[in-house]
Formats: structure tokens, sequence, C-alpha cells
């Protein structure tokens, strides 16, 4: 390949020498007759402390696209080769080595190298399912080392939880034990300008199925994230999982810092699929053009203002009367997500007249109209509110929600899922990020509660409810702190939480949250 890349295009972030240190340490004993391969060699870091540390130069062999430290790299006397080490793996060069090592790019998919190989990347890695390169690497590397070969690599940590990177972790608890994750620094690579939150993990490879039972009962050495790099030797927290935990979660989440109890709480419960049920909206294909604010409301106020500095009237946003939602030619609509609970009075309004429909994408067999609950699909937090009869929602950030069970109420589930456990299963577990999809819903365990939590739990919601009602700036705290306890010690009694764990729910994921 013709070298075009910028050293920014190509990802390269340096590996502080304490960091590569350590890696190499996790390495273990290296023989004589052993082979170590850094597939992203850069500048050689990993390479000259090795050499420091006694390692024949023969024994290690080094790979870049890039001819910068090529000279520097041979000069060293290691085997050094200038290639593109994610398009040159082939059948013959699996099985290889005994140790792989490195920092690997860090590129998504709008990168330029990603952008240039992307339909010979997506034959290689297409199982995987993933734009980044540091991913596509990692299962480069698993290919390319022997059986019980081992891998030290740090990396950004979003491969850990995110739901795209699902299939990678499939792909690493099919061949491999791992041995360590542990929580770099954050602010390890910030000199570099490079924000993205490190992960170290070391893997050894077993892929054969009769080494099946060695992956599932692997104990997993879990390091909670350091503050600096003193901290690696002389962690404050060491955990410790059987990897067969990571087949339990929803989406075979790789977590570090999970309660056994909880553990049990999503291998054992019923899924909430079983009791209420999301759908993915519809599409107008032009918001700007079908969908009001409703006169009246928050945003016909914003509308107003918008519209007093356009002057031409095609241009203006829409309001309209609420008239025309009693005469059924426009529909309640949400559309909006936030980490409002409870409820939110409706603000916006779908075009429902004939012309309008015949543009739409409406999904079918979707029940919309129906009374349930909307979910934020974007949001800090598990955000779920009332939704009345008559509304039809967004297929982006509001996912509407049906119960399906007689014996469970709107009430009771705006409880449950707004309650401090709920938001720590689904923000601090299933997705960190401030996305929640459909399917990480359905993936919520379940279980029935006792006539009596129901009822209070119920009790205390519609007082909630009528409450913002009446007033949208109501502060619902007491009664949260009521429900919350009330959810808590209803899996408690099921599940033998421990009290640290509603220690963690008040401190990090309540609305009441301790200092």
């Amino acid at each position: 390949m013709s070298i075009k890349f910028s050293r920014k295009d190509l990802g390269l972030v340096i590996t502080p020498n304490k960091t590569a240190e350590y890696l190499i340490h996790k390495l273990g004993s290296i023989k004589q007759n052993q082979s170590i391969l850094d597939p992203c060699v850069g500048p050689g870091i990993f390479v000259k402390l090795l050499i420091k540390k006694g390692i024949n130069k023969k024994q290690i062999h080094a790979f870049d696209i890039s001819s910068e430290y090529e000279d520097d790299l041979k000069g060293l006397g290691v085997h050094f080769e200038r290639k593109d080490t994610l398009l040159s793996i082939t059948e013959s060069e699996h099985n290889q080595y005994d140790f792989i090592i490195g920092n690997p790019p860090y590129l998504n998919k709008s990168s330029s190298y990603v952008r240039e190989n992307k339909k010979e990347l997506r034959k290689i890695y297409g199982k995987i399912n993933s734009h980044e390169t540091y991913a596509m690497f990692i299962v480069n590397s698993i290919w390319r080392l022997k059986e019980g070969g081992k891998l030290a690599f740090i990396t950004s940590d979003s491969f850990l939880t995110l739901r795209t990177h699902q299939r990678l972790r499939k792909f690493i608890l099919r061949h491999c034990v791992i041995n360590e994750i542990l929580l770099a620094p954050q602010d390890l690579f910030s000199n570099q300008n490079v924000s993205t939150s490190p992960v170290i993990i070391v893997l050894t490879k077993l892929s054969r199925k009769d080494q099946r039972e060695k992956r599932l009962t692997n104990q997993i050495r879990v390091i909670t994230r350091v503050k600096n790099e003193e901290e690696y030797k002389k962690p404050n927290k060491i955990l410790t999982h059987l990897q067969k935990s990571y087949q339990i979660l929803p989406f075979n989440i790789f977590y570090t810092d999970i309660e056994p109890q909880v553990i049990t709480f999503f291998e054992t419960a019923p899924k909430i699929v079983n009791y209420m049920k999301g759908y993915i909206g519809m599409h107008t294909h032009n918001n700007r053009k079908y969908i009001a604010a409703i006169e009246g409301t928050e945003l016909a106020k914003i509308f107003h203002n918008r519209n007093s500095k356009i002057r031409e009237p095609e241009n203006q946003y829409r309001i309209i009367s609420r008239d025309y939602l009693k005469e059924k030619a426009w529909r309640p609509y949400l559309k909006r997500g936030g980490a409002e609970q409870y409820y939110r009075p409706i603000m916006e309004a779908l075009d429902w007249r004939e012309n309008a429909k015949k543009v739409y994408d409406i999904p079918e067999n979707v029940p919309f109209e129906r009374e349930g609950l909307v979910i934020s699909g974007v949001s800090s937090r598990l955000a779920a509110r009332y939704m009345p009869k008559g509304c039809y929602w967004d297929s982006n950030k509001a996912i509407g929600c049906i119960v399906l069970d007689e014996n469970i109420s709107i009430s009771y589930l705006l409880g449950l899922l707004n309650s401090s456990l709920y938001n720590y299963l689904a923000k601090g577990i299933i997705n960190n990020t401030n996305s929640i999809q459909l399917s990480g819903i359905h993936a919520l365990p379940f279980i029935m509660p006792d006539s009596e939590t129901k009822s209070l739990v119920e009790k205390y919601v519609e007082r909630i409810i009528e409450q913002l009602k009446n007033d949208g700036l109501y502060n619902y705290e007491n009664e949260q702190r009521i429900i919350d306890n009330l959810i808590f010690n209803l899996h408690q009694t099921e599940f033998d939480f421990a009290e640290s764990l509603k220690e963690k729910l008040e401190k990090k994921y309540s609305i009441y949250q301790k200092k």
C-alpha cells in the first residue's frame, strides 16, 4: 500500500513506558524458542523494552503500515515488516506467534483509512460487525496467536459494554480465556489530545471445542479504574469474575464491577418483555413539515420566538390549535427523549390528513393509539413516562411500550423503571451511554411484585403524576425515595441483595444522589 496517511490518520498513540512495562509483565515468562509480535509497532516502545528485558532480538517481530520508523526498528535487529496488518492476514499467517502485544490504533468508520479500505475490511472482519480498527486488531491477533498463546493490548474500553461490539465479545469468549481486564487511568493519553477511555486486556487463546469448560470456569482478574500508572501493581480494588457470567448478561457484556446477586437476577428472572413490550415508531420523512407544536405548550412558545425571526411564512414552524386534535386532523406525537420521568405534557402533534399519511413509513402491527408508557431512547438515565391513548411516536428518541400482563399496571411499571435499581440495570450495566435501545429494555429482568408492594408503588406513582400535571417543576424526591426502597426491598428479599448495593444506588443511580 502506498503511504498516504498522516500519523493522525493512522491513529498513532504512544504508550507511556510504565503502561508498556505492565503489559510486558502480564505476558509472563518468554522462553528462548518463543516468538512475540507487535502488530502495530509505531516507534517501537514495546520492542525496546523487550530488548532491555533481555529478550533475544530474533524472537521479536514487528509490523507497521508506515515506513516512518522502519530504519530505527531494523537497526535494533528485530524482524520488521512494513505491511498493513489488518489487510494482509491469510490462513498461512494463523497460529504463528506465542505472544502478541501492542496498542492498536483507534480509528472509526469516519476515518480516511477505514473509508478507503471499507470493502476489504468488511470481507475480513464483517462477522464481528465492528467499524473500529482496534476491534479488528483484537480479532486479527487472536487468529495469529498459537493455541495457548497470550495477548496483551491496551485499547479503548468501549468494546466491553457497547451493543455494537457484542459479536467481538462473543468471538473472544469462543476463542480465549480472559486473564485480566484493567481499567487504565482515564487521562492516560490526555497529553496526546486523546480522550479515549482505555482498558488493558490480557487473553490466552484456548479455542478448541474441548477447552470450552476451561473457558467457562476461568476466573477473570478484574481491576476497576485506577487513577494513575503507579496503581497497576497495587490497585485499590481487585475483583474476580467467572468467565461464564459474561455469557449470562444481555449482549455478553464484559462488566467490571457488578454484584454476583445481580448476575443471578439476570440469569434466573424472566425478561420484562414477557410483561411489557416496546415498539419502534414511525418516520414522517419531514418532521419540520408534518409535526407541529400544540398551542399553549412550552414548545409553542419556542416556535413563536423562532417564527418572529423568520420572514417567509412557508419556512415558519407550525403551531396548531388543540381543536385540531379533537377533530382527529392531527394526532398527539411523541418524539423527544430526555430524563423527565412519570409525566410530561404532550407538546407535539402529527399531521393526520390523508395527503400527509401517504408520505409516512408506519410499521405494521405496532399498537399505536393504545394507552401505555413511553421510554426515552436518549437520556442520561432510564426515564419512563405515562402515555395516554391516541399517541403515535417517532422511531428515534421515544419508545412506546404496551403492558401485556393484566396483573401488572402501567403505574407499577413506571415506578419500577424509574427506580434507582432499574436505572442501574439499564444505564450502569446494559448500556452506559446516553442511548438505550429497545433490545436493551426487553433484556431487563423482571419479577412479579407482591400485592402490597404493587399497591404502594402504584399509589406513589399516581401521586407524582397528579402533582406533575399541576406543576411541571414539582419535586417528587420524597415519593421517589419511598418507591426506590420498595423496589429494592422486593428484590433484596428475592435475591439477597447486599446493603452495599443500596448505598451504591443512592450514591450513583438515584435522582437524589448522595455525596
